[in-house]
Protein backbone atom coordinates (compact mmCIF):
# COMPACT_ATOMS: atom_id res chain seq x y z
CA UNK A 1 0.00 0.00 0.00
CA UNK A 2 2.79 2.25 0.83
CA UNK A 3 4.59 1.95 -2.85
CA UNK A 4 1.21 2.45 -4.29
CA UNK A 5 0.34 6.00 -2.33
CA UNK A 6 4.05 6.29 -3.11
CA UNK A 7 3.95 5.88 -7.05
CA UNK A 8 0.41 7.73 -6.44
CA UNK A 9 2.29 10.54 -5.85
CA UNK A 10 5.58 10.68 -8.00
CA UNK A 11 2.99 10.81 -10.44
CA UNK A 12 1.36 14.11 -9.18
CA UNK A 13 4.79 15.51 -8.65
CA UNK A 14 5.57 14.38 -12.64
CA UNK A 15 2.69 16.87 -13.39
CA UNK A 16 2.79 19.31 -11.01
CA UNK A 17 6.61 20.75 -11.94
CA UNK A 18 5.16 20.27 -16.13
CA UNK A 19 3.96 16.90 -17.25
CA UNK A 20 5.37 14.43 -18.98
CA UNK A 21 5.64 15.94 -22.43
CA UNK A 22 7.89 19.03 -21.09
CA UNK A 23 10.13 16.95 -19.22
CA UNK A 24 10.76 15.00 -22.74
CA UNK A 25 11.46 17.93 -24.37
CA UNK A 26 13.71 19.32 -21.80
CA UNK A 27 17.04 17.68 -22.75
CA UNK A 28 19.64 20.60 -21.86
CA UNK A 29 20.49 22.85 -19.71
CA UNK A 30 22.94 26.15 -18.65
CA UNK A 31 22.69 27.15 -15.29
CA UNK A 32 24.98 30.14 -13.59
CA UNK A 33 24.97 31.31 -9.89
CA UNK A 34 27.39 31.30 -6.90
CA UNK A 35 27.67 28.99 -4.32
CA UNK A 36 28.38 29.87 -0.63
CA UNK A 37 30.69 27.80 1.73
CA UNK A 38 32.95 28.23 4.44
CA UNK A 39 32.66 32.20 4.21
CA UNK A 40 34.03 31.66 0.87
CA UNK A 41 31.50 32.95 -2.46
CA UNK A 42 32.21 30.97 -5.57
CA UNK A 43 30.36 31.61 -8.90
CA UNK A 44 29.69 28.91 -11.45
CA UNK A 45 28.77 27.82 -14.72
CA UNK A 46 26.86 24.20 -15.12
CA UNK A 47 25.62 22.73 -18.47
CA UNK A 48 23.40 19.63 -17.72
CA UNK A 49 22.19 16.83 -20.27
CA UNK A 50 20.43 14.05 -20.20
CA UNK A 51 20.00 11.65 -18.36
CA UNK A 52 23.31 12.26 -16.22
CA UNK A 53 25.66 14.61 -17.88
CA UNK A 54 27.26 17.26 -16.01
CA UNK A 55 29.66 19.55 -16.23
CA UNK A 56 30.99 22.66 -13.95
CA UNK A 57 33.05 25.46 -13.73
CA UNK A 58 33.48 27.53 -10.47
CA UNK A 59 35.54 30.64 -10.54
CA UNK A 60 37.16 32.19 -6.84
CA UNK A 61 39.95 34.32 -6.92
CA UNK A 62 40.73 34.30 -10.41
CA UNK A 63 41.45 30.81 -9.89
CA UNK A 64 39.38 27.79 -11.87
CA UNK A 65 38.03 24.33 -11.05
CA UNK A 66 36.48 22.46 -13.84
CA UNK A 67 34.50 19.31 -12.87
CA UNK A 68 32.66 16.63 -15.31
CA UNK A 69 31.08 13.27 -16.31
CA UNK A 70 30.35 11.89 -19.22
CA UNK A 71 27.46 9.29 -18.23
CA UNK A 72 29.99 6.27 -18.88
CA UNK A 73 33.65 7.28 -17.80
CA UNK A 74 34.59 8.05 -14.13
CA UNK A 75 33.78 11.85 -13.09
CA UNK A 76 37.36 13.67 -13.41
CA UNK A 77 38.31 17.52 -12.08
CA UNK A 78 40.89 19.99 -13.98
CA UNK A 79 41.98 21.62 -10.92
CA UNK A 80 44.02 25.57 -10.92
CA UNK A 81 47.32 24.91 -11.93
CA UNK A 82 46.86 21.78 -13.46
CA UNK A 83 47.50 21.00 -17.06
CA UNK A 84 45.58 17.88 -17.25
CA UNK A 85 42.21 16.58 -15.54
CA UNK A 86 42.14 13.64 -13.36
CA UNK A 87 39.61 11.00 -12.55
CA UNK A 88 37.77 11.73 -9.21
CA UNK A 89 38.93 9.52 -6.08
CA UNK A 90 35.53 6.69 -6.22
CA UNK A 91 34.41 8.68 -2.95
CA UNK A 92 33.67 11.42 -4.79
CA UNK A 93 33.01 9.85 -8.07
CA UNK A 94 30.32 7.91 -6.46
CA UNK A 95 28.56 11.32 -4.98
CA UNK A 96 28.77 13.26 -8.19
CA UNK A 97 27.28 10.33 -10.13
CA UNK A 98 24.45 10.77 -7.92
CA UNK A 99 23.90 14.65 -8.20
CA UNK A 100 24.42 14.37 -12.14
CA UNK A 101 21.07 12.96 -12.29
CA UNK A 102 18.69 15.20 -14.83
CA UNK A 103 15.60 14.42 -13.06
CA UNK A 104 14.38 14.30 -9.16
CA UNK A 105 14.30 10.49 -8.27
CA UNK A 106 10.05 10.74 -8.15
CA UNK A 107 10.59 11.28 -12.89
CA UNK A 108 9.85 7.92 -14.45
CA UNK A 109 11.42 6.29 -10.81
CA UNK A 110 10.83 2.09 -11.69
CA UNK A 111 12.63 2.39 -15.06
CA UNK A 112 15.54 4.46 -13.39
CA UNK A 113 16.09 1.88 -10.29
CA UNK A 114 14.33 3.55 -8.02
CA UNK A 115 12.30 2.10 -5.10
CA UNK A 116 9.51 4.50 -3.79
CA UNK A 117 7.57 3.96 -0.39
CA UNK A 118 5.49 6.51 1.69
CA UNK A 119 6.65 6.93 5.22
CA UNK A 120 3.76 9.27 6.16
CA UNK A 121 3.85 13.32 7.07
CA UNK A 122 5.94 15.06 9.26
CA UNK A 123 6.11 18.74 10.51
CA UNK A 124 8.24 20.77 8.87
CA UNK A 125 9.33 24.76 8.45
CA UNK A 126 5.92 24.78 10.74
CA UNK A 127 3.88 23.60 7.92
CA UNK A 128 3.13 19.87 6.86
CA UNK A 129 5.05 17.83 4.17
CA UNK A 130 4.98 14.28 2.99
CA UNK A 131 7.53 11.70 3.36
CA UNK A 132 8.67 9.25 0.89
CA UNK A 133 11.79 7.04 1.33
CA UNK A 134 13.81 6.86 -1.85
CA UNK A 135 16.25 3.61 -2.08
CA UNK A 136 18.71 2.84 -5.15
CA UNK A 137 21.31 0.03 -5.39
CA UNK A 138 23.60 3.13 -6.01
CA UNK A 139 22.85 5.66 -3.60
CA UNK A 140 22.75 5.61 0.05
CA UNK A 141 18.89 5.62 1.05
CA UNK A 142 16.99 9.24 1.09
CA UNK A 143 13.85 10.68 2.47
CA UNK A 144 12.33 12.90 0.31
CA UNK A 145 9.90 15.95 1.75
CA UNK A 146 6.98 17.01 -0.46
CA UNK A 147 4.84 19.96 -0.38
CA UNK A 148 1.00 18.47 0.35
CA UNK A 149 -0.22 21.98 -1.71
CA UNK A 150 2.72 22.18 -4.73
CA UNK A 151 4.10 18.69 -4.79
CA UNK A 152 7.08 19.82 -5.33
CA UNK A 153 10.21 18.44 -3.34
CA UNK A 154 11.28 20.96 -0.57
CA UNK A 155 13.80 18.93 1.19
CA UNK A 156 15.86 16.16 1.09
CA UNK A 157 17.26 13.80 4.23
CA UNK A 158 20.09 11.28 3.89
CA UNK A 159 22.75 10.26 6.65
CA UNK A 160 26.42 10.83 6.13
CA UNK A 161 29.30 8.87 8.03
CA UNK A 162 31.74 11.53 9.21
CA UNK A 163 35.63 10.45 9.26
CA UNK A 164 35.24 10.31 13.37
CA UNK A 165 32.65 7.37 12.71
CA UNK A 166 29.74 9.41 13.77
CA UNK A 167 26.46 9.75 11.99
CA UNK A 168 25.12 12.78 10.44
CA UNK A 169 21.86 13.87 9.26
CA UNK A 170 22.03 16.39 5.83
CA UNK A 171 18.92 18.15 5.12
CA UNK A 172 19.18 19.17 1.75
CA UNK A 173 16.37 22.10 1.24
CA UNK A 174 14.95 23.47 -1.51
CA UNK A 175 13.13 26.96 -2.92
CA UNK A 176 12.58 29.89 -5.04
CA UNK A 177 11.13 27.36 -7.39
CA UNK A 178 10.73 29.00 -10.87
CA UNK A 179 9.66 27.41 -14.75
CA UNK A 180 12.43 26.85 -17.46
CA UNK A 181 10.51 25.78 -20.54
CA UNK A 182 7.71 24.68 -18.62
CA UNK A 183 9.27 22.88 -15.68
CA UNK A 184 9.28 24.01 -12.11
CA UNK A 185 13.22 24.11 -10.75
CA UNK A 186 14.51 25.13 -7.22
CA UNK A 187 16.68 28.02 -7.77
CA UNK A 188 18.21 28.35 -4.24
CA UNK A 189 19.76 25.08 -2.44
CA UNK A 190 20.61 24.58 1.07
CA UNK A 191 22.60 22.38 2.76
CA UNK A 192 22.64 21.67 6.63
CA UNK A 193 24.19 19.21 8.67
CA UNK A 194 22.27 18.99 12.06
CA UNK A 195 20.67 22.49 11.80
CA UNK A 196 24.20 24.20 10.79
CA UNK A 197 24.29 25.88 7.25
CA UNK A 198 27.37 23.59 5.57
CA UNK A 199 26.53 25.36 1.96
CA UNK A 200 23.95 27.77 -0.11
CA UNK A 201 23.79 27.36 -3.68
CA UNK A 202 21.78 30.50 -5.80
CA UNK A 203 21.11 30.19 -9.51
CA UNK A 204 21.10 33.45 -11.33
CA UNK A 205 20.08 32.16 -14.37
CA UNK A 206 18.56 28.87 -15.92
CA UNK A 207 18.18 28.41 -19.27
CA UNK A 208 16.74 25.43 -21.66
CA UNK A 209 19.48 24.93 -24.25
CA UNK A 210 20.35 22.36 -27.48
CA UNK A 211 21.80 18.92 -26.34
CA UNK A 212 25.79 19.83 -26.47
CA UNK A 213 28.07 17.24 -27.87
CA UNK A 214 29.98 15.17 -25.84
CA UNK A 215 33.12 16.58 -25.81
CA UNK A 216 31.55 19.22 -23.61
CA UNK A 217 31.44 16.35 -20.72
CA UNK A 218 34.13 14.11 -21.49
CA UNK A 219 37.48 14.51 -19.96
CA UNK A 220 40.22 16.94 -21.16
CA UNK A 221 43.62 16.14 -22.02
CA UNK A 222 45.18 18.78 -21.45
CA UNK A 223 44.61 22.46 -20.13
CA UNK A 224 44.38 23.80 -23.68
CA UNK A 225 42.31 21.44 -24.71
CA UNK A 226 39.85 22.41 -22.52
CA UNK A 227 40.31 26.26 -23.92
CA UNK A 228 41.96 27.19 -20.79
CA UNK A 229 38.62 26.32 -18.37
Amino acid sequence: MHADQASDLARIHKEAIGGAARLEALHALRATGRVVTAGRELAFEMIAARPNRVRITMQAEGRTLVQGFDGAAAPWRLEPEKSAAVEMTEAEAHDFRADAEFDDPLINAMERGYTLDFAGETEWQKTRALKILVTHRDAAPSVLLLDPDTYSIVARRTTQRMMSGREVTIETRYSDFRPVAGVIFPNRIEVFAEGRLLRETVLTNVEAIAEPPPEVFAKPVTRAADGGK
